[in-house]
């Protein structure tokens, strides 16, 4: 027969807690497996994930039409918003490769003046400073790439370009070393 102490009961009790609460904090409550969203209509992905996933989500993937406020709020989950600032977001694994860029929508990001997305274009600077961002699915529709669009996203580390891209902007992938 075993006798528990008050004592031994006490720090098997907070040995429990201290190691629930180890792999609480090394995961931060991060989504890391994907999350798929299906958007019926573009400009809707900001309706579909909520504040508390926004920025907890690290893969995510996406299908159906997108349109820069989508872009927008992608930019803004990969840690970086509209005019450069960074943001609280995690995501490092887009996959967009069933989805397909339409016009319309808000501005994405803000340089000389707003950027807009144009119908199956990866619009000037689509992903620049979104440094976080380590695999990228780009749509199998797009057909050309912009200026910049990959700048300063110095942890991609696989990018998948479809078939179809013609032309690729200048300094695309500036920065990404």
């Amino acid at each position: 027969m075993r006798t528990f102490t008050f004592k031994g009961l006490f720090l098997t009790v907070l040995f429990m807690l201290l190691g629930d609460l180890a792999i609480h904090a090394a995961d931060d409550g991060l989504l890391t497996t994907q999350v798929t969203i299906k958007l019926d209509e573009a400009g809707t992905l900001p309706d579909k994930i909520s504040a508390n996933e926004k920025n907890l989500i690290t893969n995510l993937k996406i299908v159906g039409k997108i349109n820069g406020t989508d872009l927008k709020f992608i930019r803004e989950m990969a840690g970086c918003d509209y005019n450069l600032n960074e943001t609280d977001g995690k995501l490092s694994i887009l996959d967009l490769s069933e989805a397909k860029i339409v016009e319309g929508g808000d501005a994405y990001f803000w340089d000389v003046d707003n950027q807009y997305t144009s119908n199956d274009m990866l619009g000037d600077n689509a992903f620049y400073g979104c440094s976080g961002l380590t695999s990228l699915t780009i749509p199998s529709g797009v057909t050309s790439i912009g200026e910049w669009a990959f700048s300063g996203c110095s942890g991609l580390t696989s990018l998948t370009l479809p078939s179809g891209v013609t032309s690729i902007g200048n300094d695309a992938f500036r920065y990404c070393i």
